[in-house]
């Protein structure tokens, strides 16, 4: 059993007050925009006369008009995740409440309420009580930051215990964990299933909407809403469930029992390495990213408890800091990815009063400022550094060793001495590192900079698919961050889902994170043909909303991008070796190399000057892959190409079915056609790529249309692959391999002629 909650006395035999009343008559609905009027409720059923009485209780609560209940009991000898999901695949309900029959609602008030927080469209959950922070034990009651209130069985009576108070602007407060009692959702995510007991799961479950960007709440009713009907408590967290949990979330911790109320870390990525993790001060305020390493003799500390919704400190994905080096916290230190620090450097975010009278340092007043210290992606901080006070540090700069930071150091800037100050800059317009040798200088090539724009331009084209663009956007912005070199881009077909809201969030910390909504939808070519005009960057990508971006990538293409420079296309070709780098020139090479991986848009980084130069951009929109005839014109105007060979994304991406398009007039038919009017293609290659096509890219794909049923068009296939392929010596080959993967009944039941996006909206 993880955590009890202990009252001095057994629960009394009468059913609480409230339930022997008459309830008030429902009030008009305060909750008009939630959509359905259903309310999902997830009894976990233990005991029948418990059950009853906690279904009495819900039922005899007061609901807004036209709401109704629809009651889903669960069992506990069955996995509590596999139940949820089973469940929330038959409600149309946005709103569920989750609550275990061992607890009664008390209030007729707690149902409206619980509605009236979910009017914040930003809470994704919302539960009686709640923490902050989680202990190592699991057990979130022993947290010191324990949020909410409940009624306990104690001497024959129910006794109100109160975690925190409210005041008049106040009625919630954010927490990160919530007790599995008694809670809600309003935003539906899929259950993690590899947990057996309700506890973990539900843990799991907050972490989870924590990432989709949601807050999580717990009340401070006047009026408590529920109470337990008996004094023992206990949750069903099995110790394997409890490892699984924290290998996923806080791996460093172990199978070391820790000392009652160790804290955890407030956060910590995968494989990640954080050996002297017990020595931190207010750990709960402190965050680690994946795999970033820290020297088990790293200190980080805040001088204060923590919790304001963020961590105190943040070390963000792939950093490495080493031995003896300290961060202390006074307001806030954030090291975005990608940051290097080397030994025995000291980053505290204030500095000491010097004008104290007779007192010792440390009992000296603080100076410092909220905004903190904020190291930028890809920076480099040398070893003996000292950072201290209000001190940002951009993108991709350098700190050279033994030197003391007390000002802002620009992105990709080079500073040293005591104090630190900037010697050289990267110049945008001329490719390479000029030194400067007063500010003048500086400013001058910071302004150059500035009318220069970035290098490159990331541009997601999307169409309501906010879910997809969520997991894009954050990996592509947390292996970015600010970086004046790289601007982020969203082309947003007229999207009616909450894709504006999620953007508007981001922009809030990402200012180089722009934003475009077209009037109305001009499909998905269309889509690419804006964000190609819209992007700032020197060149450009466009990227599907779930094309999720392998760490350090961007970064891969923007090093590339500053030595070949000038090239009218970089392709990015998908493959599981050690990155390598080809260079060539010419339509017939970049065919012989890239061939139908043409056809990936997210693949190619376009010179985006290039793009005004081709007289007919739209021409081949009706083939669904514009893109292909795109990066033949520009080679037209500029013969240069590089290839760059490795993985770029992960493998989650493409997780978007495709559908509502003739897969084989658009991958067969319309890629050759392409290919054969877009130039002079010798007939050997052309021969060579049509076998490459089907051995690598059709066979395989018409096998998961098959099996998986994908809404696609194969009508015609057998008519076009003749048309297409029955010069060739192979062409019976190809059609008794069809054959033998799609019936021909299959075909016979497609629609014909759907028209659809190809690459996304």
């Amino acid at each position: 059993m993880c955590g009890k909650m202990n009252a001095r006395e057994m629960a009394p035999a009468e059913p609480p007050s409230h339930l022997q009343q008459p309830m008030t008559e429902g009030a008009d609905d305060p909750a008009e925009s939630h959509g359905g009027r259903q309310i999902a409720v997830l009894v976990r059923q233990t005991q029948e006369a418990h059950y009853a009485l906690c279904v009495a209780s819900l039922q005899a609560a007061r609901l807004p008009a036209g709401y109704a209940l629809e009651i889903f009991p669960l069992t506990a000898a069955q996995p509590y995740a596999k139940q949820v999901n089973e469940i929330l695949s038959r409600t149309t309900a946005k709103v569920k409440i989750f609550i275990n029959d061992d607890v009664c609602l008390t209030s007729p008030l707690a149902i409206e309420q619980m509605l009236e927080i979910f009017r914040e469209e930003d809470v994704g959950m919302a539960g009686f009580l709640g923490s902050r922070s989680l202990p190592v034990s699991g057990n979130l009651l022993e947290a010191p930051d324990v949020w909410g209130a409940v009624r306990m069985p104690m001497k024959g009576r129910l006794e109100e215990i109160r975690f925190g108070k409210a005041d008049e602007q106040t009625f919630t407060a954010d927490v990160r964990f919530l007790c599995p009692s008694f809670f809600a959702t309003q935003i539906d995510l899929p259950w993690d299933e590899s947990y057996e007991g309700q506890y973990y799961a539900v843990l799991a479950h907050c972490r989870a909407m924590e990432e989709y960007g949601k807050r999580i709440a717990a009340p401070l009713p006047q009026e408590i809403w529920c109470a337990y009907q008996q004094e023992n408590i206990s949750f069903d967290a099995g110790e394997e469930d409890r490892r699984r949990y924290f290998a996923a979330y806080h791996p460093y911790v172990g199978d070391a029992v820790p000392a009652k109320g160790q804290l955890a870390l407030y956060a910590c990525g995968k494989d990640a390495q954080v050996e002297g993790w017990q020595s931190f001060s207010h750990p709960e305020g402190i965050a680690v990213g994946a795999r970033t390493k820290l020297h088990k003799t790293v200190l980080c500390r805040l001088l204060s408890d923590n919790f304001e919704g963020e961590p105190r400190i943040s070390v963000g994905d792939d950093c490495t800091i080493d031995a003896y080096s300290t961060l202390t916290a006074h307001n806030r230190i954030v090291l975005e990815s990608l940051v290097t620090v080397g030994a025995n450097v000291q980053i505290k975010d204030y500095t000491r009063a010097e004008e104290d009278l007779g007192l010792a340092a440390e009992e000296r007043g603080l100076l410092g400022r909220a905004c903190g210290i904020h190291i930028g992606c890809a920076a480099e901080i040398g070893a003996n550094v000292v950072i201290e006070g209000a001190v940002q540090i951009g993108c991709g700069a350098r700190v050279r060793a033994g030197s003391v930071v007390k000002s802002d150091v620009p992105a990709y800037c080079i500073a040293e001495g005591s104090p630190a100050h900037v010697v050289k800059a990267f110049s945008s317009r001329e490719g390479k590192w000029l030194a400067t040798p007063d500010e003048a200088a500086l400013a001058r090539v910071l302004e150059e900079r500035e009318k220069t724009g970035p290098l490159l331009a990331y541009a997601f084209i999307t169409y309501n698919r906010s879910q997809y663009l969520r997991k894009s956007l954050r990996s592509a912005l947390q292996q970015v961050g600010n970086d004046p070199l790289v601007e982020v881009l969203v082309s947003d077909n007229a999207s009616t889902d909450e894709t504006r809201t999620l953007v508007k969030e981001q922009q809030k910390r990402y200012k180089n994170l722009r934003y475009f909504c077209n009037e109305k939808n001009i499909g998905a070519e269309g889509n690419i043909h804006k964000a190609i005009e819209r992007s700032c960057g020197e060149y450009v990508i466009v990227a599907g909303d779930d094309d999720y971006l392998q760490d350090g990538a961007l970064r891969v293409v923007l090093d590339n991008i500053r030595k070949y420079r000038g090239a009218a296309l970089f392709h990015l070709r998908k493959e599981n070796v050690p990155r390598r780098v080809h260079e060539d020139a010419g339509i017939i090479p970049y065919i012989a190399y890239v061939g139908y991986h043409m056809t990936w848009i997210g693949g190619v980084v376009f010179r985006r000057e290039l793009y005004p130069l081709i007289e007919e951009p739209q021409k081949y929109d009706y083939t669904g892959m514009p893109q292909v005839y795109l990066q033949l014109e520009m080679l037209r105007k500029n013969p240069k190409f590089v290839i760059l060979y490795g993985m770029f994304l992960t493998e989650g991406s493409g997780e978007r079915t495709p559908s509502g398009f003739n897969f084989a007039e658009t991958f067969i038919k319309h890629y050759l056609d392409i290919l054969m009017a877009a130039s002079e293609i010798p007939a050997y290659l052309l021969s060579d790529e049509k076998k490459r096509l089907m051995d690598e890219l059709i066979y395989d794909c018409l096998q998961k249309i098959v099996r998986y049923q994908h809404d696609l068009s194969l009508d015609g296939i057998f008519d076009i692959v003749r048309e297409y392929y029955g010069e060739e010596p192979y062409y019976e080959e190809v059609v008794t391999k069809i054959e033998g993967i799609v019936p021909t009944e299959t075909i016979g039941k497609q629609r014909k002629d759907r028209k659809g996006a190809v690459n996304g909206s």
